[in-house]
């Protein structure tokens, strides 16, 4: 090689490994007082991770305030030192691989971090599969200098779903919280949309506010601007974990304005529901002595005759034969000394004017 290029080439290896000793002091510099180095941070992730949170996660119950505040420091130390130094260490691919580094030393971590446009960045921080510590975070930089603008924390295993930019400009984040599973194949849901516009953050749609009594789904589906959630209805008469309760299927759409919009319902088992109101109410009758209710629900004479006194309903699970679906058999009982029950079954119909009761049977045993 002619000894002019030689030296170009060399002058230009020199340039790039002084500007990158530039950038790396110029991070350390900028890290926050508590940080400490990058090594230094990581060391004390592992500590706290496992001194502190593994045993809250075989115990139960929530990381101390203190230690909380803490690893959520030392997670925004990392993105936000990137941010701050600029050129490719502010590159998502960059932080992906900090954070990588972080999800390494406490297996149980699920570290994410996705671009949402205009400079912003999300992250999902997931510290535990049980719900223990984890977070949604959202960073910008409103004024030119990188902040975090919001975090959200709670019960919960967090997913963050980037939304169609609003009218107006600004980014938009969907964020779901999925709580711990039942034993009958769903699970506790909370779904809200947020809005950021200009460093503010705002609400646009949460759906505690559309189910105000709590979301319990069995399935999701979310896609851009989309969003399906099959979830339980409960009602009179609902018991949990049996097949035949009735579900809804909702379907909303990504609201232009902003916001989601219900476009679609679909009620399935939705008997269930029917039969549940009839037999609450035929219960609430029998134990009050309402005459003209118990006559409305069971208009049979002989039917009623045989009705003990103190039935109450039982908490198994209604049947109802699919080759005759215009009938079941709800489980009822009437208490016995020591405790005991005496285990009743009661025929329903369903005629033009709903669910009637048409049988009633104690059960041998």
């Amino acid at each position: 090689m002619p000894a002019p290029a030689f030296i170009g080439l060399a002058l230009v290896v020199v340039a790039a490994a002084t500007a990158w000793v530039a950038a790396a002091t110029a991070w350390a510099a900028g890290a926050p007082a508590w940080a400490g180095p990058a090594g230094d941070r990581l060391e004390r992730f592992r500590e706290i991770a496992a001194a502190r949170l593994s045993i809250v996660e075989d115990t139960g119950g929530a990381l101390d305030p203190a230690s909380q505040a803490e690893m959520d420091g030392l997670l925004d130390g990392e993105v936000l030192d990137s941010l701050r130094v600029g050129g490719p260490f502010a590159s998502v691919e960059f932080i992906r691989d900090r954070l990588d580094a972080f999800a390494e030393v406490w297996g149980g971590a699920s570290l994410r971090i996705d671009p949402l446009g205009g400079g912003l960045l999300a992250g999902r921080f997931r510290l535990s599969a049980k719900g223990v510590s984890n977070s949604v975070r959202l960073y910008g930089s409103p004024k030119g200098k990188p902040a975090l603008l919001r975090a959200w924390q709670e019960d919960g295993v967090p997913e963050v779903y980037p939304w169609a930019a609003p009218a107006g400009g600004g980014a938009e984040i969907l964020v779901s919280w999925s709580g711990t599973a039942t034993g009958w194949g769903s699970w506790p849901l909370k779904l809200e949309l947020w809005r950021v516009r200009e460093g503010r953050v705002s609400a646009v749609w949460r759906s505690a506010e559309r189910y105000p009594d709590g979301l319990w789904v069995s399935q999701v589906d979310i896609k851009p601007g989309r969003v399906l959630l099959r979830h339980e209805v409960r009602y009179p008469g609902w018991k949990p974990g049996c097949d035949v309760q009735a579900e809804q299927e909702d379907r909303y759409r990504a609201d232009p304005g902003g916001g989601l919009t219900l476009v679609s319902s679909r009620l399935f088992n939705g008997w269930h529901r029917e039969l549940g109101r009839s037999a609450t109410r035929f219960f609430s009758a029998l134990a009050s002595g309402d005459r003209k209710a118990l006559a409305e629900l069971a208009p049979d004479v002989a039917v009623r005759a045989r009705l003990p006194a103190g039935l109450l309903p039982e908490a198994a699970c209604d049947a109802q034969n699919p080759d005759t679906p215009g009938t079941a058999v709800v489980a009822a009982a009437t208490p016995l000394p020591a405790g005991r029950r005496a285990p009743w079954s009661l025929w329903w119909s369903r005629g033009p004017s709903g669910w009637r009761l048409t049988g009633a049977a104690l059960v041998l045993q």
